[in-house]
């Protein structure tokens, strides 16, 4: 009786052995992720001078929360956001000769003193060379500046609206009231976002 009793416990002791290294231990682990968000504005222009203004505002907390919740990533979680590149494409230019245009994009932070400031200047542009493009930008400290403190704020809990301008200052040929400038365009900034997040990983020990 008793070794059958010791014949039975070993039998156990091993079952439970082989269930344990058949398993997995699995352990809590913070890392580090890095998402990339992107925002675009779109630019409609017809203008009949070589000169113009044109002003889009965005919420710009809306845009950060898209891809935070797209990744299931909260607020709290973000250790680190900042502009990382810009570019910009023509989305629609119908036929006509090629216009070449000459300019800045501004920022400003909507009713927080912060900008207007240049983000990127575009100099002798061929509108028609831009059409389905996406050509990258050399961007400027000062505006760069805006964009990170707002991102800063958003980390901090606040909603910033940002408005990007248009500032155009040549355009050749010259337009007219009988044959304006029209096309449309978008600029792009990328943004990247640290965050922590919890993950389980299987544990070695």
């Amino acid at each position: 009786m008793k070794a059958a009793m010791k014949k039975t416990g070993l039998l156990l002791f091993l079952v439970g052995l082989i269930q344990v290294a058949g398993g997995c231990i699995m352990e809590e682990r913070v890392i580090e992720l890095v998402v990339n968000e992107t925002t675009c504005v779109d630019f409609q222009e017809n203008h009949a001078t070589v000169s113009f203004v044109n002003p889009v505002t965005i919420n710009y907390a809306n845009e950060i929360q898209k891809i935070l919740d797209d990744n299931g990533v909260a607020r709290e979680d973000i250790l680190s956001a900042r502009l990382v590149s810009a570019s910009y494409g023509v989305t629609h230019f119908p036929e006509h000769v090629d216009w070449n245009i000459t300019g800045s994009i501004t920022v400003e932070r909507v009713g927080s003193g912060d900008g207007p400031k240049t983000l990127w200047d575009y100099n002798d542009v061929s509108v028609s060379a831009a059409l389905g493009k996406k050509k990258s930008m050399v961007l400027i400290p000062d505006g760069v500046g805006v964009l990170n403190k707002a991102l800063a704020d958003f980390i901090a809990g606040e909603i910033p609206e940002l408005t990007f301008t248009v500032d155009n200052t040549g355009v050749t040929p010259s337009p007219s009231v009988g044959d304006p400038i029209v096309f449309e365009w978008k600029a792009c900034i990328v943004v990247d976002i640290v965050a922590k997040t919890d993950i389980e990983v299987p544990d070695p020990f």
